[in-house]
């Protein structure tokens, strides 16, 4: 379904040429293109399995609420801001204040905040009720309760105040609350007056009308939604977004060739980029270090994965580095902290130290104490995340084969592969990490007991500890040291999940698309001010 110009651009009637001497004529000041309608199409290479967000962390999902949705506490983006920098703005929260011992966070909702008018809600106003039964149902069963696991109490002492106290310190929990799963539901969504796996409202920027499985998910503007940019002008700026589940990766190409995609979201490598780069030599070219990073699980479950030295002998015998060049063509060392928070990832020398320096004979040696001399085989699932993905995958089934380790690989598509996480129904597990913005996250995810990511079942109390005091520690120099504590913690006596590699990530838009400014969040959060150049 290609897109027509005339669905692309607002056109106006040029003024006829006017016969005057050169030096007689006094140019017009142009005008400024007002920025507001028109249409933008983006990839994303996978469906909504359903619209709830306290069910999973899927990127599928949490895409396309971005454009429904919003949280207490939003992301600042634009040209200045880095793809991995945090800066709180206000969300549905005006304005907060946090108390001296750092117990006590109090928001003030914004008054103009109103429910997008769909029943049973029908466009009321937000109230404080909205974000306790939220946040309430978060702590409870959802999967960013991780998020949530310092605060104590939630509280509405009135209909535009929220209190939140604390247990103990939490110096994140701005950005926990700015999470790209943290999006605010009305009350009706919890009492059963809507199914919010089929139906989305929510108070952003636009209204999801469609979604199509297979097909696409469409959105029209927000006419009461709050935002407003630097100059006071309405937000958002386009009438319409669209967004493709196209999961070939040459469709996926094709159709931003031509033109049917404006802005790339996905995978793609730099060969690719340079083809696309040659059919659209004006194209924008955006590129960051990937806020996400491969992992390998192994579950205790499983004998062998269960014996600390077999799990260290599987982290030297893969040569991480040779498959960053081949397979990905660049990118970074993964980490317990993936290298895209470079401030808080361990130094690159050190990650090529614990990660990137492969000993097969050293491996062996590991096996045959751990009492597997002659190896063994394990069923190796490996969630689809496209060609590249699969591509190290069979990198790492032939390195360990290198140490007489067979990997059966087993093809899963990334729901399902999920679920398998959550219920351990898997021996080893090869996927891709959420994005994420902070150290702590990594952590929580991944190491504390019952968390959404720790899929192997992780529960060490020194180690728990250790994730409960940095999110305390105030003073910036102290907290760095005691993140880096934790990953060399977790290299010594935990090596689960094997942290692989972070690709070069590659963001192009078409040429007329301006306000494009990727981040490291999920939902899109400079798209309100996207607009399409005439």
């Amino acid at each position: 379904m290609l897109k027509g110009l005339l669905a692309r651009h607002r056109f106006v009637t040029a003024l006829p040429a006017l016969a005057i001497a050169a030096a007689m004529v006094v140019a017009a000041p142009a005008m400024a293109q007002d920025k507001h309608g028109g249409k933008v199409v983006i990839n994303v290479h996978a469906d909504a399995p359903n619209f709830d967000p306290l069910a999973s962390t899927e990127f599928g999902v949490h895409s396309r609420l971005g454009l429904a949705m919003n949280r207490l506490v939003e992301w600042k983006t634009g040209p200045d801001i880095g793809y991995g920098q945090f800066v709180p703005k206000p969300g549905l929260a005006e304005s907060w204040e946090i108390s001296e011992d750092g117990l006590t966070y109090t928001f003030k909702l914004r008054p103009d905040a109103v429910w997008q008018d769909i029943a049973p809600v029908s466009g009321r106003p937000v109230t404080s009720a909205d974000v306790v039964a939220t946040y309430e149902a978060m702590k409870e069963s959802g999967v960013q309760k991780g998020l949530l696991a310092a605060v104590d109490t939630i509280t509405a002492p009135d209909d535009q105040t929220v209190v939140l106290t604390l247990n103990r310190r939490n110096v994140v929990l701005l950005q926990n609350l700015a999470h790209q799963n943290m999006w605010i539901l009305p009350t009706e969504a919890f009492d059963g007056s809507y199914d919010r796996n089929t139906t989305v409202i929510g108070t952003g920027p636009w209204i999801l009308e469609a979604d199509e499985v297979g097909v696409a998910t469409r959105y029209v503007r927000n006419e009461a939604y709050f935002g407003k940019d630097e100059n006071g002008e309405q937000l958002p700026y386009l009438d319409e977004v669209e967004i493709l589940p196209i999961k070939d990766l040459n469709a996926r190409i094709m159709a931003f060739r031509s033109g049917q995609v404006d802005i790339w979201f996905g995978p793609l490598n730099m060969t690719q980029m340079q083809g696309l780069q040659q059919a659209l030599p004006d194209l924008q070219d955006v590129q960051t270090v990937a806020n996400t990073q491969s992992e390998l699980y192994l579950n205790p479950s499983f004998e062998p994965f269960a014996n600390l030295q077999v799990r260290q002998a599987l982290n030297l015998a893969i040569d991480r580095l040779g498959l960053g060049e081949v397979v990905r063509g660049g990118g970074g060392i993964g980490g317990v902290v993936g290298p895209a928070l470079n401030a808080q990832t361990l130094p690159e020398e050190e990650r090529i130290a614990l990660y990137g320096t492969p000993d097969h004979e050293k491996a062996k040696a590991l096996l045959a104490e751990a009492g597997y001399p002659d190896g063994f085989s394990f069923e190796f699932t490996v969630l689809n995340y496209g060609e590249e993905f699969v591509r190290e995958a069979e990198w790492i089934q032939q390195d360990l084969a290198e140490i007489g380790v067979t990997a059966e690989i087993k093809m899963v598509d990334t729901v399902a592969g999920q679920a398998l996480g959550k219920e351990g129904d898997y021996q080893a597990m090869f996927l891709m990490m959420s994005p994420f913005a902070e150290a702590d996250e990594y952590f929580t995810s991944h190491y504390l007991p019952g968390a959404v990511r720790n899929y192997t079942g992780i529960d060490d109390p020194t180690l728990t500890a250790m994730i409960e005091e940095q999110q305390g520690i105030m003073d910036v120099a102290a907290r760095q040291e005691k993140i880096w504590e934790i990953q060399r913690y977790v290299y010594e006596n935990v090596q689960n999940p094997l942290p692989i590699w972070a690709a070069v990530l590659l963001h192009p838009a078409q040429a007329d698309i301006r306000g494009w400014h990727p981040m490291i969040t999920q939902g899109f959060p400079s798209l309100p001010e996207v607009w399409v150049e005439e």
